[in-house]
């Protein structure tokens, strides 16, 4: 380990030192393992000895002598440094006095030669003269100045970059003036490992970290793959929500650790122009009210940032009072930069996409490119249609980096970052598989809106320089085979009466069109351009090409596992289960790119879907590219219930969650994958940890937490790393990561990380606990009920691989809900509830598809899917409603007069006066013999000791550390401020966590 790009000083052992010719009797002091002659440790050539001087007692007096002695000026900074065992071999000076006024340090009252064990702390001190290398203390790599990686830099390069913990970071927030710490690490924190276990270790008080105790021994703590951001109370960070990409939408700002939106009369031109920049997406290209984006939720800020408009962050403002408002005032606002471009091309309509991250543009790689991600890359571009999608090399060949996103496009989203999109374990894209399109410009453009995918829907022309309806009521299939001929799309399958547009006013282009069928271009049809067309004469021109031929999963948690659903002639239609099998499930799951299929589940395993049945009787070879190529009994014609809905489960499907905690929103964190949950190795990046904990629905901000020892090994691990993109990537399937690995690293490297779940108010981590090392974990199959009256109503959870999980709600009914009563030990079920009735749940969905006879004693007894694999979220939560005969009794009882006393039976009287006395029997007895042992023991050990050996038991204890106590109890509560009104040093929370660390 290379301590001298980590930390502060390396050393030297000075076990034997020979004294040079003619320095005999001379007395030297210099430092040693700095970065120059004006810092390190503490160096001494006294009476003969070479050697270091102890901590203990070392303060700025001695400090300012020696840095004068040195000629480097004043103190800058002091602190304790702890030795390997291995560097304490040399003997050690201590007891240095000095008045702070001495021209040298041998004018000082100086302590003997001993050994270490006469040093208190064990330390030496390290000082920091101002004659030496100047070191700027900050937080680095995050979204502001007080929020990110604690670092120092100075001519060594990087000398703090280490995890602090709460009171260490409440020392660097104090010091960069960012107030107090709301995050800190907890990926040290062991069960095996004591609170003072720190590589940097501080009181608390020090107004340096600089100043603080550094202890080598635990140096790795600094070696670390992934660091733990420090933020503080100063912290501000903006984003966009709402919009189709991350450059527009609704205005939101993270202070400290809570996000909210500001009103609309606060945002100005130059903030605005700020705010695009922080985000790098250029300039403010319109601010708007908060309708356009949906309303915020949060606070709303009262502060208002004024910003100049130069500046590089909006932390960078001036704060200033602001309006008051509600939400449906909330600001948002529209950016100028564009986040993909097309390069090498003829125009800037074709050529090789790239996308920009950060400050720099990559071709995007073309696995899975298509026409319909290529119809939205035009659009978006206001560069009409795709007219081509030329194959990886087209425009020039590439070199470095290809982005293996990969975007699971229909064709009618606004803007490709709008679409599905999944990178995760993506493999390396080849230098030649880059991704390209030629767009038809906007010359004579037609596009398809409001339909199912880019092949079908209403007709918008582009003509002077607007896009306008078509309105025709003589429409028909001659006119629509023009316009899918023009788009790329096939022929034409149906013209239609559209219904017009109700999302926004669209003017009308064209009014009359008269087509042959032949024609390349619409606009070499007859066609009538009219302004103003009669109310109700016309209708909207709509088509449906056989191109708009698709298919997908619905239901499913995710796009790659649900019931199977063909889009055909413009509606969506489902496939009957008769003859489905794997041959078929796979055909599906390649034409998706979601792999190969894991299961072929039929009998509406997704529940039953509505219209046409399309497809029956299917019978695919496993070879065919898409299911309409397999052989089938033709469109249309089946025998068949949508209770024979297919489904499918491919390998590509995948799911997160968090396991073996009793917290929610804590724990291992696992991946689903190729129908097994694995792992994370623990290279995680801040960006990924607030993805993922966004993703969970636990708040905006994630750490990693130490593994507990007693924690279960797993057998797969899937992803070496995680890096998300900041402010780029929405969910973890975007971000990119090492390809899955089953063995990406060693069982027991994976991941754990707690995400702070209410962002609203500060969060003390160290108040969590996990149960399997301080705490009784429920039984395996245990249940409880949430949300109701009382403890035989409410959502259902259930307990299983150390966590609390919901139900899904699929096929659930009062044969499930009787067992559930029973093992509450409530009365009947009276209601089955389904639709999360008593509000939803979180962490994982353990049952799905619960069968039980109703006979069953527990629910884990009860037929269902595998533990934790099913379609459904948190909204399809199963709930109970028990005949509590407990409750009923006491409610009839309140409700009705007060009775009459109960009249007791003889034997229940007799009962009541011999226990009685009994009782006072026993009490009697018990307290003679009290008074016998206590004059026994006043006695035989009391009346046998002097009086001056109670003086002596007292003395025992120092007086200057009883004098001491006080105050520093007192000193304490005053640095913590109100942390530490709320988190004493010795409450029953931070028990247990010294238990579970």
């Amino acid at each position: 380990m290379e301590q001298s790009s980590l930390g502060l000083w390396p050393l030297l052992l000075l076990a034997c030192w020979p004294l040079p010719p003619g320095l005999a009797g001379e007395n030297l002091v210099n430092f040693l393992g700095g970065d120059n002659k004006c810092e390190g440790q503490i160096q001494l050539l006294y009476d003969g000895q070479w050697g270091l001087m102890c901590g203990d007692g070392l303060g700025m007096q001695e400090a300012s002598v020696i840095c004068r002695q040195l000629g480097c000026g004043s103190v800058h900074s002091i602190s304790q440094y702890i030795l390997t065992p291995e560097e304490m071999k040399q003997p050690w000076l201590y007891g240095a006095q000095c008045r702070g006024e001495e021209a040298t340090l041998w004018e000082c009252l100086l302590g003997p030669w001993g050994p270490l064990s006469g040093c208190k702390c064990q330390c030496v001190a390290v000082i920091i003269c101002s004659g030496g290398t100047t070191r700027q203390i900050g937080l680095a790599d995050g979204s502001s100045p007080c929020a990110g990686i604690p670092e120092a830099t100075g001519l060594s390069g990087l000398s703090l970059r280490c995890d602090l913990q709460k009171v260490e970071a409440g020392v660097l927030c104090r010091q960069l003036e960012c107030g107090t710490a709301l995050q800190w690490s907890r990926a040290h924190h062991r069960a095996d490992r004591k609170p003072e276990e720190k590589y940097i270790k501080c009181k608390g008080t020090e107004p340096d970290i600089l100043h603080c105790q550094t202890n080598v021994n635990f140096l790795e703590q600094c070696d670390l793959l992934t660091y733990t951001q420090v933020m503080c109370t100063g912290h501000v960070e903006a984003r966009l929500l709402g919009g189709t990409h991350p450059c527009e939408g609704r205005l939101e700002v993270l202070q400290g650790l809570t996000w909210g939106t500001i009103c609309y009369d606060d945002l100005d031109l130059p903030m605005a122009n700020v705010v695009c920049r922080e985000l790098g997406c250029g300039t403010a290209v319109s601010i708007l009210r908060t309708s356009h984006f949906g309303h915020g939720s949060g606070p709303v800020w009262t502060e208002a940032f004024h910003c100049v408009g130069n500046e590089s962050l909006l932390f960078h403002c001036l704060k200033e009072p602001g309006h008051q408002c509600g939400h449906d005032q909330d600001a948002a606002l529209t950016c100028s930069e564009e986040k993909f471009r097309l390069v090498n091309g003829g125009s800037g309509c074709e050529g090789r996409v790239e996308l920009r991250v950060k400050e720099d543009w990559q071709p995007l790689c073309a696995a899975h490119w298509d026409s319909a991600d290529a119809t939205v890359l035009c659009h978006q571009l206001s560069c009409g249609y795709a007219v081509a999608v030329p194959q990886g090399g087209h425009f020039g060949n590439v070199s470095g980096l290809i982005w293996t996103d990969v975007f699971h496009c229909v064709g009618t989203e606004p803007h490709l970052l709008s679409c599905p999109a999944s990178t995760l374990g993506a493999q390396a894209c080849t230098l030649e598989n880059s991704a390209s399109v030629v767009c038809s410009g906007l010359q004579d453009a037609l596009r398809l809106r409001d339909g199912q995918s880019h092949c079908d829907g209403r007709v918008e022309v582009f003509l002077d320089g607007v896009w306008g309806r078509v309105l025709d009521n003589a429409w028909d299939l001659r006119d629509a085979a023009v316009v899918c001929r023009q788009l790329g799309c096939g022929e034409a399958q149906r013209a239609y009466d559209a219904p017009a547009p109700d999302h926004k006013t669209v003017p009308v282009g064209l009014s009359l069109v008269r087509c042959s069928g032949s024609e390349t271009h619409l606009a070499r049809c007859n066609v009538s351009v009219s302004q103003v067309v009669p109310a109700g004469t016309l209708q909207d021109a709509g088509v449906v090409c056989s191109g708009s031929l698709r298919i997908r999963l619905a239901e499913g948690k995710g796009r790659c596992a649900g019931r199977v659903e063909v889009f055909y002639q413009g509606t969506w239609g489902t496939v009957c289960d008769d003859a489905w099998d794997l041959r078929d499930a796979h055909v599906v799951c390649r034409q998706l790119g979601c792999g190969y299929a894991l299961s072929a589940p039929g009998a509406a395993h997704f529940g039953a879907g509505t219209g046409r049945i399309w497809m029956d009787e299917v019978g695919c070879l496993g070879e065919e590219a898409a299911l309409w190529e397999c052989q089938s009994g033709g469109w249309g014609q089946q025998d068949c219930g949508h209770k024979e809905d297919a489904g499918v489960v491919c390998s590509e499907f995948t799911d997160v969650r968090l396991q073996e905690h009793s917290q929610p929103c804590t724990g291992r964190l696992e991946v689903f994958y190729n129908g097994t949950w694995g792992g994370v190795c623990q290279s995680l990046s801040a960006a990924s940890l607030r993805v993922l904990c966004g993703q969970l629905g636990c708040g905006s901000q994630g750490q990693l937490l130490a593994r507990p020892t007693s924690s279960s090994t797993l057998e797969t691990i899937w992803l070496k790393s995680i890096q998300c993109r900041d402010k780029h990537d929405r969910s973890l399937w975007q971000c990119p990561s090492e390809p899955w690995n089953r063995h990406s690293c060693l069982s027991g490297e994976e991941a754990w990380l707690v995400c702070t779940e209410k962002t609203e108010v500060s969060q003390d981590m160290e108040q969590i606990s996990n149960c399997s090392s301080t705490l009784s974990c429920p039984e395996e199959g245990a249940l409880r009920v949430f949300g109701g009256d009382n403890g035989c109503s409410g959502r259902v959870e259930f307990w299983h691989g150390g966590s609390w999980g919901t139900v899904c709600d699929d096929s659930w009914d009062l044969a499930d809900a009787e067992v559930v009563c029973r093992q509450l030990g409530c009365g009947p079920a009276i209601a089955a509830l389904r639709h999360a009735a008593f509000g939803p749940g979180s962490g994982p969905i353990w049952l799905d598809e619960v069968g039980c006879r109703g006979s069953e004693t527990s629910l884990g007894a009860c037929q269902a899917e595998p533990w934790g694999y099913g379609d459904c979220s948190h909204k399809e939560d199963a709930g109970v409603h028990c005949l509590d005969t407990s409750t009923t009794e006491a409610s009839g009882s309140s409700l009705a007069p007060p009775s009459a006393p109960e009249v007791w039976t003889l034997p229940e009287i007799a009962c009541l006066v011999l226990g009685c006395l009994l009782g006072i029997v026993f009490l009697v007895l018990a307290s003679k013999w009290y008074c016998s042992r206590a004059i026994s023991m006043g006695s035989g050990v009391m009346g046998q000791l002097p009086s001056d050996a109670i003086y002596e038991y007292i003395e025992t204890v120092p007086m200057e550390e009883r004098a001491e106590e006080p105050s520093a109890s007192q000193s304490l509560v005053q640095e913590e401020d109100y942390d530490d009104a709320e988190e004493p040093e010795d409450s029953p929370g931070e028990d247990m966590e010294a238990g579970h660390h």
